[in-house]
């Protein structure tokens, strides 16, 4: 491949690459630390990581979609990631609002803005 054409392959693939990880909302709250949060925190983390894991689903469906096939793979893997780390998330709000004795979590809204 020419040296010239290189920065602009890498202008091309570097964002496609970039998207599949860029549309899921991920929590900041380290997974360790979810045993010591109170009811309304656990309720707020349990939303937040279901809305992350419903559009981690989305994106793994849809990563067919990328026009590049490098980028499916990409978008693939890491929807995949956060699917699974939604899952472990989600087990461990449920041992700590257990173990807390908090009422069960309303139902919520979401709203993911624009599709995956």
């Amino acid at each position: 491949m020419p040296a010239s054409s290189r920065p602009v392959l890498s202008l091309i693939v570097t964002p496609a690459l970039l998207a599949g990880c860029a549309s899921i909302p991920r929590s900041q709250t380290p997974l360790a630390a979810i045993a010591g949060l109170d009811c309304e925190a656990l309720a707020q983390e349990q939303a937040l990581s279901e809305r992350s894991r419903d559009a981690a689903q989305r994106a793994r469906s849809g990563a067919w979609k990328a026009v590049l096939p490098i980028a499916v793979g990409v978008r693939y893997a890491s929807a995949r990631s956060a699917q699974s780390e939604a899952e472990q998330r989600l087990q461990a709000i449920r041992a700590s609002r257990d173990a807390h004795r908090c009422a069960d979590a309303p139902a919520q809204a979401v709203d993911l803005g624009a599709e995956v």
